[in-house]
């Protein structure tokens, strides 16, 4: 079960026992990753053969420990620069045994490996960097020949949300911007320009949380986010994933999230 790695790095036993039985708790970042799994599949990058992987600011995420453990013949990186993320992915790491995983201390904006990996991902990261430019540069530069990077991020111009959304933002005193982003997020064209000027090769470039994954992305929100109340998350979880796998089955036209994919010549 996807996410159920993060258990061995969880000090709270309430979100550890969640973890082991229901695999990633944040539904939002489950379905993000879904969408990029599916990516993988599509272009054929998805199964045991040894492959090497870079998860690019993947280190509070469950998708490198869970390749890590799902491909014992991955060469797995992670990336990061928050301590705390990496000595949490070190107890996974040690718990699971997984000499496949390897994680580094790294800014992305700084060069790094070069011509290293078949795969890198970078989800939900580019939003957080000033220079998002130099970050792609240096992830195009670490892939091999025909090597594929994935990049997720949220899209402008955001689709309606619900109202609620914007309620429990003033209730509890929440701006957007505590989420760390330096942008909104970007368009397709933005995305594609990114991409090309790194120079890779647009494979594709599609929107994902479209009405079923925004309304579960705006009702996971309004009832509590990453701090749930236990029998309310509970209760809706079975609704979430419903949402979820729907947003999986039915491609979006315009979606709260935007998702691309290079290839190096």
């Amino acid at each position: 079960m996807y996410g159920r790695e993060k258990a061995w790095g969880e000090p709270d036993w309430r979100r550890r026992i969640g973890y082991a039985v229901l695999g990633e708790l944040h539904i939002p970042g489950r379905l993000r990753i879904w969408h990029v799994i599916r990516e993988l599949r599509r272009l054929g990058a998805w199964g045991p053969a040894p492959r090497a992987m870079l998860d690019a600011g993947g280190g509070k995420g469950a998708f490198a420990y869970y390749v890590a453990r799902r491909f014992p013949s991955w060469r797995v990186v992670v990336a990061d620069n928050e301590t705390e993320a990496l000595e949490r992915g070190e107890r996974i790491r040690a718990g699971l045994g997984l000499r496949n995983l390897e994680l580094r201390e790294t800014d992305l904006r700084e060069p790094g490996e070069e011509g290293a990996y078949d795969v890198a991902i970078c989800s939900d990261v580019l939003e957080h960097i000033e220079e998002d430019d130099r970050v792609v540069e240096n992830l195009a530069r670490a892939l091999k020949p025909n090597g594929v990077l994935v990049v997720t991020t949220p899209s402008v111009p955001q689709p309606r949300h619900l109202g609620l959304v914007a309620s429990r933002e003033r209730r509890i005193g929440f701006s957007p911007c505590e989420y760390g982003h330096v942008r909104q997020g970007y368009s397709d064209r933005m995305l594609r320009r990114l991409l090309e000027n790194a120079g890779l090769e647009v494979d594709r470039i599609r929107f994902t949380f479209g009405r079923p994954g925004t309304l579960m992305f705006d009702l996971f929100f309004v009832t509590g986010d990453s701090q749930p109340i236990p029998l309310v998350y509970a209760a809706l979880f079975p609704l979430y994933i419903g949402l979820a796998a729907l947003d999986l089955a039915f491609p979006a036209r315009h979606g709260a999230a935007i998702l691309g994919v290079g290839r190096k010549p």
